[in-house]
């Protein structure tokens, strides 16, 4: 599988896994979507809204290869609304599909260099490595998502991606 087709595929197992999750979210209470749950970022919306505000982040530095201009704050909001929330995830999802289909070979085997303050040193990385970043964390903080929905009694089905509809595979 070559660089574009393992991008697509990540992309579209994305897309499922949030529709899926927004599915199971959207018949929760707006109270139940606010409740602190001790997650990461507390509530099922504000871990929702975090996967939103990073993917769209990562996504913006792996296509212009320049560093963002401002700094990182992992406990931000973005969306305060559900609706909100889950239309802005819909919308990028099928962006994403469309940049990569945009994509080339080429760019799989492009590399980004950026300083890293923290770090106190210059990085360089194949291009794709972010892209990977994307769609881990992406998954990371859905688990814990999921974990919620299964406390509550919801079953929230299959996570494997031999069982993505939308896979050509």
């Amino acid at each position: 599988m070559n660089g574009k087709a393992w991008a697509r595929e990540m992309a579209l197992y994305n897309k499922w896994q949030n529709e899926t999750l927004f599915g199971h979210c959207a018949a929760l209470s707006d109270k139940a979507l606010r409740q602190d749950r001790g997650l990461f970022f507390g509530s099922i919306l504000h871990t929702l809204d975090h996967i939103l505000m990073v993917d769209v982040r990562l996504l913006d530095f792996v296509v212009s290869a320049a560093p963002p201009s401002a700094p990182f704050e992992p406990r931000k909001r973005v969306y305060d609304d559900f609706e909100a929330l889950s239309r802005a995830r819909a919308a990028f999802d099928a962006d994403l599909l469309s940049t990569i289909d945009g994509w080339d070979e080429a760019w799989f085997d492009d590399s980004i260099s950026f300083h890293i303050e923290a770090l106190g040193r210059t990085r360089t990385v194949p291009r794709p490595f972010y892209a990977m970043q994307m769609f881990n964390h992406a998954t990371h903080h859905r688990s814990q998502v999921t974990s919620e929905l299964h406390r509550l009694g919801i079953d929230y089905g299959n996570t494997d991606m031999p069982f993505n509809p939308l896979s050509q595979y």
